[in-house]
């Protein structure tokens, strides 16, 4: 897969896991920062509408609707349209929070931050968690390139430190442990 097509299939992945959610779901703890269901969609949404935002280089405008599917799947479409435009992954595009990068990043943190949050999400439901190995793997190869740097990892910033996990440990593991969270959450 194409990263743009990677970047999509985490997408759908977090559509098809919504669409499923119940009232009595959004209550529920998820691994991520303390939140809720319904404050890690609260999240994707926003997150996903200032991706495309700034794919499309305007300001980042209000949810499209107050139903979270419904305002996820309009944010997806767009930054999915943004980023599949002619021309776009060879351009450079203000990463929100850390200038002007090449777009491809964007496109590459988009993808890597909605499947994490699948995978949160997944965890907070108590379904099995393991991502598919492609899309896992390729996000934790993405993954390994992102700074240690305190804007980056620590209090305040997107991420928290790595958590070890084992090297022959499943791939979606190494994914989230890298990425600050305990593959054994909630134990």
């Amino acid at each position: 897969m194409n990263l743009l097509e990677l970047n999509r299939a985490a997408l759908d992945l977090t559509l098809e896991l919504w669409a499923e959610l119940d009232e009595e779901h959004l209550g529920l703890p998820t691994p991520c920062a303390g939140w809720t269901v319904r404050e890690l969609m609260g999240h994707q949404v926003e997150v996903t509408a200032g991706f495309a935002a700034a794919a499309l280089g305007t300001a980042p405008g209000g949810p499209a609707s107050d139903d979270a599917l419904v305002a996820y799947r309009a944010a997806a479409d767009a930054a999915t349209a943004a980023f599949r435009a002619d021309g776009f992954l060879d351009r450079t595009a203000v990463f929100p929070g850390f200038g002007p990068r090449p777009a491809r990043e964007l496109v590459a943190a988009h993808f890597v931050d909605n499947l994490v949050h699948a995978w949160d999400l997944r965890r907070a439901l108590g379904v099995d968690a393991a991502l598919d190995p492609g899309l896992a793997g390729a996000a934790h190869r993405m993954a390994l390139r992102y700074p240690t740097t305190p804007d980056v990892r620590g209090p305040g910033a997107p991420f928290a430190h790595p958590v070890g996990v084992p090297e022959d440990a499943p791939v979606t593991d190494r994914l989230v442990g890298l990425l600050g969270r305990s593959p054994s959450w909630p134990a």
